[in-house]
């Protein structure tokens, strides 16, 4: 499912039609006591059909449930037939009367965690996993829902959160019914714990759990669906409020240098992939950008080879492309919406472990480097490489390469899309025999226009069909040198040079860009488009003449080898790789200087003028394009690269660190990312938004860390849960954010 803010019920996903579906290994199935968690379900009306409950839990990527089915008078008319036929031969599966269901029955013995899930409820494929994880990390909530979809005529989403405490009950609109519980606390609130699950809104239960002490927490992803809702009269919900304060507990700020949790009190042993491979990617998000759509691909390419592939992303962000990478795999797990900090680590090593992961890929993740050695240690059959782009020295030395680099030691194989970054990489001391040059190719197709057509749409835009039509796609933002763009096309056009521009993008200069735009009084000649979906990007290229990208540096651009495939001639900054795509026969590659502007003026005059050169590059470009860019060569090389990382794998030394060491490093990096996190959350809130006052914010902000701190200690605890103790804490709270 999606975790997008922006997200669109209309086309929402159906579950478990995922690439991977995962088994439950045969000694699991074979040994039903080792089920971790119990699902219970019961009847709602005469012959409830429990079979999509079933499906759902089937395509759980967490195997090692049992699921317990109440009835309460005749099988035969409370279950259909149908559903009890289709669970038989499946002995994790119960089916028992009411009476037979209490919680001192032996089917409650085992587990410490229970899911409800009534009859019109679709979980996602994650949703176990994550809930069950949620609270072995943070043992403050007693048990955890999920955003949520309501489906049909008139549905939508849930996202109502458990923090908005009392209001959350008293709010009339839907919520979601699927929870994770700790079997301690639902039992020590329900006597009736199986008949919970009626298909009512929750608000009983909750209520009755808030009265003995305890409350819960929203993973913020849409992870279920919900059916309709057995409503109940006003004065029955307002007697089910609870009779003492909602308890407000809070996920808590990790402390300096924590302990190492290692190792889970469940395992979920899964059968191994029979068709190919098992990767995993740990990137930093999901977002726009050239680097995630190449991910995208690779991803795209494994799948279609038969691959399981799994995604860990380890930053807090606006996850806005979860929804294109959940189109080729369901097991997505973005770290910090369930897990504390500390966890990341263990989480990583339980995944590897429970998928027969054979081969992790770290892509743009700061914290994937970091955490290598203690991965590689403790994973020592699992093959890890890296992939870089692009380096970036206004940020730490050279960014990700330079990790790629430092932590060579601990890698099987570098990957990089340039020989240039390759080159680049072994001037820093890296050993250029481990270094693999993986080009990226493309699969999109261009979209081609007769003259025509390609006529009409300009002129759909407002465009001047007889100027050059100049294209720029990428981020405004330092990188792309937007402000650069402004400068040469103000240039072009006091040179004489008739032009359309047409910009694609949005970022943090675009105000900047637009206003330089202004101030040269170019509003008639470049139009800012701001971003836009990848097939209307297509379009756009369709009924442009030249890619004018001033980059202060690249790796090869996706926007340019796009460009060149649609017949579109480069004119780009030489740097990065792009002299390794843009030739002679091509294109143009401008160098950074005195004289930039000027040469870029020259460059497009020569372009605008001679139409006939401009065709004969522009058919250079798509012939380059075709032959050796294509997604498909990308693959091949791909699976290249992975079978020869798994045969160095075999060939290492074994163990890698002593674990001591490996954990001490580990246990370093997590409290680089905590410092740095609060330090970034200080500058972000208080330095950016008000610099005549830092120094009090900043203040203020060491006074909410040792706030935080403290509230670690048992005896503060003890006091805090006080309900005037807890006000005034609250107040303070308050008054240091």
């Amino acid at each position: 499912m999606s975790n997008s803010a922006h997200l669109d019920v209309t086309t929402f996903p159906g579950l478990g039609d995922m690439t991977n579906r995962y088994e439950a290994e045969t000694e699991t199935l074979n040994n039903v006591q080792r089920g971790h968690v119990l699902v219970v379900s019961c009847s709602n009306g005469p012959e409830t059909d429990l079979s999509g409950v079933y499906r759902s839990l089937l395509a759980q990527t967490f195997q090692a449930w049992k699921w317990l089915v109440g009835f309460d008078g005749s099988l035969e008319q409370q279950l259909s037939a149908a559903f009890v036929a289709e669970v038989a031969g499946d002995e994790r599966v119960v089916i028992l009367e009411r009476a037979e269901c209490a919680v001192t029955s032996a089917i409650w013995a085992r587990p410490e965690y229970v899911v409800l899930a009534d009859a019109e409820i679709r979980f996602d494929p994650t949703f176990i996993e994550k809930g069950l994880w949620s609270l072995e990390s943070n043992p403050e909530f007693a048990f955890c829902n999920s955003f949520g979809v309501v489906g049909g005529e008139g549905g939508g989403s849930i996202r109502q959160n458990l923090s908005e405490g009392k209001y959350y009950l008293d709010n009339p609109h839907a919520k979601a019914r699927g929870i994770v519980v700790r079997k301690s606390a639902i039992v020590q609130a329900c006597e009736d714990v199986v008949f919970l699950s009626d298909g009512r809104e929750p608000v009983s239960m909750l209520s009755r759990l808030a009265d003995a002490g305890h409350w819960g927490f929203t993973i913020p992803e849409f992870l279920q669906t919900c059916g309709t809702v057995i409503g109940r009269p006003d004065l029955e919900v307002q007697a089910l409020m609870p009779l003492k304060p909602v308890p407000n507990p809070q996920r808590r700020y990790p402390s300096a240098y924590e302990t190492l949790p290692e190792g889970v009190a469940f395992d979920n042993p899964l059968k191994p992939n029979v068709r190919g491979r098992r990767v995993m990617f740990l990137l930093p998000w999901m977002v726009e950008g050239g680097a995630d759509r190449v991910n995208i691909d690779l991803i795209q390419g494994l799948v279609a080879g038969g691959a399981d592939v799994t995604v860990c992303a380890t930053l807090e962000a606006d996850h806005r492309w979860q929804d294109r990478f959940a189109e080729l795999t369901s097991d997505i797990f973005i770290l910090p919406n369930f897990l504390s900090l500390s966890d990341f680590p263990r989480f990583i090593l339980y995944l590897i472990a429970s998928r027969r992961i054979d081969t992790v890929l770290i892509t743009g993740s700061t914290l994937g480097y970091q955490l290598l050695p203690y991965l590689r240690t403790a994973a020592p059959d699992t093959a890890f490489l890296d992939l870089s782009h692009t380096e970036e020295m206004h940020w730490l030395n050279g960014g990700h390469p330079r990790f790629g680099v430092g932590y060579q030691d601990a890698l099987d194989m570098n990957v990089v899309s340039t020989r240039h970054l390759s080159e680049w990489m072994a001037q820093r001391n890296a050993d250029s025999g481990k270094i693999r040059v993986m080009y990226t190719g493309i699969k999109s197709h261009p979209v081609t226009l007769s003259d025509a057509d390609r006529v009409a749409t300009l002129r759909s835009f407002g465009l001047d069909e007889h100027s050059l039509t100049i294209i720029f796609a990428g981020r405004m933002c330092n990188q792309k040198r937007p402000l650069k763009l402004a400068e040469i096309l103000h240039a072009l056009k006091q040179a004489g040079v008739r032009f359309n521009a047409l910009i694609i993008g949005e970022g943090e200069l675009r105000p900047a860009f637009e206003g330089l735009i202004k101030q040269y009084d170019l509003g008639g000649d470049v139009h800012v488009v701001g971003a836009k979906p990848h097939a209307e990007w297509l379009s756009l290229l369709a009924i442009s003449d030249v890619l004018l990208m001033p980059s202060e540096y690249e790796g090869i651009s996706v926007a340019l080898l796009e460009s060149m495939a649609a017949g579109v001639v480069p004119v780009v900054a030489d740097v990065g790789g792009q002299d390794e795509l843009v030739g002679e026969q091509t294109g143009y590659l401008i160098p950074h200087g005195e004289n930039e502007v000027s040469r870029y003026v020259e460059v497009l005059q020569g372009l605008a003028a001679d139409t006939s050169m401009r065709k004969l590059k522009a058919q250079a470009c798509k012939q380059l394009i075709e032959a050796h860019y294509t997604a498909a060569a990308t693959n091949r090389q791909w699976l290249q690269i992975l079978d020869e990382a798994q045969a160095s794998r075999a060939q290492s030394a074994q163990p890698f660190l002593p674990a001591g060491l490996a954990r001490e490093l580990a246990t370093t990096a997590l409290e680089n990312r905590r410092v740095t996190s609060y330090l970034d959350y200080l500058y972000s809130t208080h330095c950016l938004t008000n610099e005549a006052q830092t120094e009090v914010p900043i203040n203020r902000g060491v006074l909410r860390l040792l706030l935080a701190q403290v509230r670690q200690y048992q005896m503060v605890k003890y006091f805090l849960e006080k309900p005037l103790i807890n006000k005034v804490a609250q107040k303070l709270r308050a008054l240091v954010s």
